[in-house]
């Protein structure tokens, strides 16, 4: 799997929109061309189940059991955590390209609150103090739509070519001490390396430069490096969509493993690894999904008083039935 960039999309749409195609009808058009690119976000399903779905993978709507790898000795002692969201505001702007290429980047703009279930006393067997840290996230990802005729009618004249990742995090950004400086992804059919999340484009087939694919029952390795000032060791977790047994998808969220944490200047470099499995509901042919490898601070769980700190970036992929 070998991603490519902008600049390589731009002259592909520019190759797209070659040929020219004549309308008869006299009729004015009924929508623009933003329109259009706007609405194909949440109407083509290639697009949409990726695009309307990725605020949904970082909501717990609600506490779930801690699943630690090992007890935590602090002065907080924690059972159950989890995101609630309660609000998602949505937002596109497109940026025309020449007049064959144009891009959306899709906004939103999480609220909610990051709900702990904890205990004063370390001996505690369950929890006795609720905590809720409300927060406001930001996630951004954008689409490429290249042109493919001139028709009179303009939902006939763009089509959805490539995808990015997503990129989010708490607002402001100056409550991170953390930054996520590379997510490496491994599949049975090869490996790369993510430093630019909305600038690595992904095409809507399955070629080369497209989308991950997997088959169902495929395992697929996710690898992530960050940088820290903090000396407390952040919370990794890998989030990913699996079957429940008959009803529907849910997503799965897994800690990842520490495999290693270097000095390096003021801060650390550390390094996280976990593996999930392409996974789909019965009946379904195709699932469109997002793999977010989720960043939050020691403090956010640990400290009463902290801020929540967080940072994820999804990296969309599909499975495929057998």
């Amino acid at each position: 799997m070998n991603y490519f960039r902008f600049f390589v999309l731009v002259i592909a749409a520019g190759l797209l929109a070659g040929g020219c195609r004549k309308d008869d009808g006299s009729t004015q058009p009924q929508v623009t061309d933003n329109d259009v690119i706007m609405n194909q976000i949440s109407s083509i399903d290639s697009v949409a189940d990726f695009a309307n779905t990725d605020d949904i993978m970082i909501d717990d709507q609600g506490d779930l059991p801690d699943g630690s790898l090992a007890k935590v000795m602090t002065p907080v002692k924690m059972f159950r955590w989890g995101r609630k969201v309660d609000r998602v505001v949505r937002s596109i702007s497109v940026q025309f390209i020449g007049d064959s290429a144009a891009i959306a980047t899709i906004t939103k703009t999480v609220s909610g609150d990051f709900v702990i279930k904890v205990s004063y006393s370390d001996t505690a067997k369950a929890p006795d103090t609720t905590i809720r840290k409300s927060y406001v996230e930001r996630a951004r990802r954008k689409v490429l739509f290249a042109r493919t005729g001139r028709n009179i009618h303009p939902e006939k004249n763009w089509l959805p070519v490539a995808i990015t990742m997503v990129e989010g995090g708490i607002i402001p950004d100056s409550n991170n001490t953390f930054t996520i400086s590379s997510m490496e992804i491994s599949l049975p059919l090869g490996k790369d390396t993510i430093t630019d999340p909305l600038n690595t484009w992904m095409k809507f087939n399955r070629l080369r430069h497209g989308i991950p694919i997997m088959r169902a029952g495929d395992s697929a390795r996710v690898v992530l490096t960050t940088y820290s000032t903090d000396p407390d060791t952040e919370r990794v977790f890998l989030r990913s969509a699996t079957n429940m047994m008959g009803f529907g998808m849910k997503t799965l969220r897994d800690r990842m493993q520490l495999v290693s944490s270097t000095p390096d200047g003021s801060g650390w470099v550390r390094v996280y690894s976990k593996s999930f499995k392409g996974d789909l509901s019965m009946g379904m042919a195709i699932g469109r999904f997002n793999a977010v490898v989720d960043v939050i601070s020691h403090g956010s769980f640990f400290d009463d008083t902290a801020l929540f700190s967080n940072r994820f970036w999804g990296l969309p992929y599909m499975v495929l039935f057998r």
